[in-house]
């Protein structure tokens, strides 16, 4: 296994705002109490400003965040963030009459974190807008797109609709990705994904996330590998081809459909490599316990594990997830967030060689 060599273009879709991060902030958990934190940062934040930055730092490769903002001063932030990452700025939308979309993160001390946020431009990127901006490019080896139940014009047969035309552009070839986020029990209906699964090469979700699209009882969840299974199988028989389930400090659960003429459509790597009915759990690795900033960290193991699946030959279902586990670590580690210790190749290399970090 290897990163391959060419350069290759990737295409970081979806949902975006800019995120004010309070970090090492404390949590009594008294509603009104007053809480400390120790600074402020801002970062490009949501889904394809995450996905973007996490690979555009991580490799040389053409990078693209397409998402739509305001042509106001926090949009101008935005764009100066993807530059200074290394990602292609010229997909992006920017649009006078709406404003760019804020999120107000604390980031506790002990883990985790909050997060308040406004959807401004992201309630009317459309579809057609996004298609419009991709007639910029004749190639792509991979799409990365991110938010769906947070982008209203971006769902269901639209959704499916805007998939298929990705497909059809670039060919039988490339990969692509759907993250969830802000998916809830009372946001959630059949009809806003089902549509679009068929055309879903790799969905990552999380633990809740899995329970509210499986309908499974959340006491039921998680138990071990057998419901975790019974979980990826309701997933698979809506049509998408792997699943990429995050579990925390638990590290991922990584399932490829039963269906083998599924798995047929999907990239090379995927449908050469990994076999149909697989499943592997990978661990998360650890950060100094000062150090962890979590905020973006499902973004990086989904852009991490998507950029696997597309770029590295011969890889196989458990080096693809040991891959974006170990992006997810960096990425986590505020030492090396905006610097990585690694870049993708040193990373590939890792994986291979079985020189991993310490399991949490």
């Amino acid at each position: 296994m290897k990163a391959d060599q060419a350069k290759t273009t990737i295409i970081c879709a979806g949902l975006s705002c800019l995120d004010l991060q309070l970090i090492g902030c404390t949590k009594s958990g008294q509603a009104e109490a007053i809480e400390q934190y120790e600074k402020a940062v801002h970062c490009a934040g949501g889904s394809a400003s995450m996905a973007a930055t996490t690979l555009a730092l991580l490799c040389d490769d053409d990078i693209h965040v397409l998402t739509k903002l305001g042509k106001d001063l926090n949009g101008q932030v935005m764009l100066d963030f993807y530059r200074q990452a290394g990602a292609k700025t010229d997909l992006c939308i920017q649009d006078e009459m709406v404003s760019t979309a804020m999120a107000v993160l604390p980031i506790f001390k002990e883990g985790g974190r909050a997060c308040f946020f406004n959807l401004a431009a992201n309630n009317g990127f459309t579809t057609e807008e996004l298609l419009g901006q991709l007639n910029k490019l004749s190639a792509a080896k991979a799409f990365l797109f991110g938010y769906p139940h947070l982008l209203p014009k971006m769902q269901g047969e639209p959704l499916k609709s805007m998939l298929e035309s990705i497909r059809t552009k670039f060919g039988h070839d490339i990969l692509i990705g759907v993250d969830l986020n802000g998916v809830s029990a009372d946001n959630h209906r059949p009809e806003l994904l089902a549509p679009a699964m068929d055309q879903i090469d790799v969905l990552h979700l999380n633990e809740e996330e899995a329970e509210i699209l499986a309908g499974v009882q959340k006491d039921d969840l998680f138990s071990g590998d057998e419901t975790l299974q019974q979980v990826t199988a309701a997933l698979h028989q809506q049509g998408c081809a792997v699943v990429l389930l995050s579990l925390g400090s638990k590290g991922s659960y990584i399932s490829v459909t039963p269906d083998s003429s599924r798995l047929s459509q999907c990239p090379p790597i995927v449908r050469d490599n990994w076999k149909a009915q697989s499943a592997v759990r990978v661990p998360a690795f650890a950060v100094a316990e000062n150090n962890v900033n979590a905020n973006g960290a499902g973004d990086a193991l989904f852009s991490g594990f998507c950029y696997a699946a597309a770029t590295m030959e011969g890889a196989t279902l458990e080096q693809a997830g040991t891959f974006a586990s170990l992006v997810a670590r960096q990425r986590c580690d505020v030492q090396t967030r905006d610097k990585p210790e690694h870049d993708a190749t040193k990373i590939a290399e890792l994986v291979r060689t079985g020189n991993l970090p310490s399991v949490l």
